[in-house]
């Protein structure tokens, strides 16, 4: 492997911690933690599947009232965000980041009420039978759905979940300081 890309690995585990160091000291984050639990994913410019998408292997819970990570960002540790993310990057190549977060209607409301944040709201009834039958392929089809209904990636994808499936907030960033900048008007909005 070429230190070109040797560098670039180690600025998204970089770019992956800077997030996560973020959410970490600000005890109002452990809200936001789905019962999936939390995820960053960060993507190589030609990222091609998970291999290429670092994060934090066994993700971000909760102890002592902090999110805390369960284990050390590595490449190939993310399956749910970093089909998300790879996906993004098909329609819009500048999206790296994505970050996945507890949703609850009064969220959503206030985000959009008090942020210039872009929301699309994923609705799972939608899908056709051939996409929620094939384990995997929701992710893929939310985001095509988003931009053929919008034009673009969102700053947010959110949807009020289904049966076995949690409601989530999905947030996309080009870089840690565009995502932060994201999550603290989302902390500002709801807390």
């Amino acid at each position: 492997m070429s230190s070109a890309s040797e560098r670039e690995k180690s600025d998204v585990i970089h770019q992956v911690k800077t997030i996560y160091n973020y959410i970490s000291q600000h005890k109002e984050f452990a809200n936001l933690i789905p019962e999936v639990r939390m995820n960053i994913s960060g993507a190589l410019s030609n990222a091609k599947d998970k291999n290429d998408i670092a994060a934090i292997e066994g993700r971000i819970t909760v102890i002592n009232g902090y999110p805390y990570a369960a284990g050390e960002i590595k490449f190939g540790v993310s399956d749910h965000t970093a089909r998300l993310v790879l996906t993004a990057k098909e329609f819009v190549k500048t999206i790296n980041f994505v970050i996945n977060l507890r949703y609850r209607p009064q969220y959503i409301e206030k985000i959009q009420e008090s942020t210039t944040l872009s929301t699309f709201e994923f609705i799972r009834d939608t899908q056709p039978d051939s996409v929620r039958k094939k384990e995997h392929s929701t992710m893929q089809w939310l985001i095509k759905d988003c931009v053929e209904n919008t034009g673009q990636i969102p700053d947010i994808i959110w949807d009020r979940g289904g049966i076995g499936k949690e409601p989530i907030i999905r947030v996309f960033a080009r870089d840690d300081k565009e995502m932060i900048d994201k999550l603290k008007k989302i902390q500002k909005a709801i807390f």
